[in-house]
């Protein structure tokens, strides 16, 4: 009996492993660059219709960790000014702009050399530790055009950031997804770094091996109860 319970227990949590998120790639165009400062952003759009989605519950951007975005220091990998989903595709018309509900943050690595100091108390610009930034800072639900100082977030080398909805947003006729990087070059250009999932990530994600051992647990414990019963 208890080779059965642990048996059906492990299959229970390998079934489980086994459900992933959708996950898909959407193809990004050039919308421009926002002029209306000294310091420019470049706006990127991809539409998020006809993906196999049927609502958005994270976004997760990831620098290239190829070492030409941004600069050193505190301003290494990609400087994400915004990051937000528009209905119409429209930037200007901000009543269908969907903003985050909460985000997870994931410092990547720091390049050596002289760089400005920066403004917040966290490993990159906007950051407030290696896991956590200050969106009060970063504000991300605006296009700030704005570097060295508040406006925008530095992923680091590698670093991500991943924007929860709630609750998830439905995909209809018409969902556009808005990313803004600050400098308006084109040479950071958003490609396959970005991932658009319709089942939010754990928190704290456990091994296999772990969900193993936890659902273990619950057969033995289960075969207690059963012979004090």
């Amino acid at each position: 009996m208890l080779r059965k319970a642990l048996l059906a227990s492990a299959a229970f949590a390998l079934g489980t492993g086994a459900v992933y998120a959708a996950t898909v790639n959407p193809v990004f165009s050039d919308y421009g660059a926002n002029t209306t400062t000294a310091e420019n952003t470049r706006l990127y759009r991809a539409s998020l219709t006809g993906l196999g989605l049927a609502q958005i519950a994270a976004i997760t951007i990831t620098d290239s960790d190829s070492g030409t975005g941004g600069s050193n220091g505190a301003y290494s990998g990609f400087d994400l000014d915004a990051m937000f989903l528009d209905i119409d595709g429209d930037p200007l018309t901000f009543g269908d702009q969907i903003n985050a509900a909460s985000f997870m943050f994931a410092v990547g690595s720091l390049r050596a050399g002289a760089a400005p100091a920066s403004n917040t108390s966290g490993p990159t610009n906007g950051s407030t530790g290696p896991n956590s930034f200050d969106n009060s800072f970063a504000t991300l639900e605006t296009v700030d055009a704005q570097y060295f100082d508040t406006g925008s977030l530095t992923l680091g080398d590698g670093g991500s950031l991943t924007a929860l909805f709630s609750p998830d947003v439905l995909v209809g006729a018409s969902l556009y997804l808005f990313v803004g990087e600050v400098s308006g070059d084109f040479g950071e250009f958003v490609k396959s770094s970005i991932e658009v999932t319709d089942i939010p990530p754990p928190a704290v994600p456990l091994p296999a091996s772990a969900l193993l051992l936890l659902s273990g647990g619950a057969g033995l414990m289960a075969l207690r109860r059963r012979k004090r019963g």
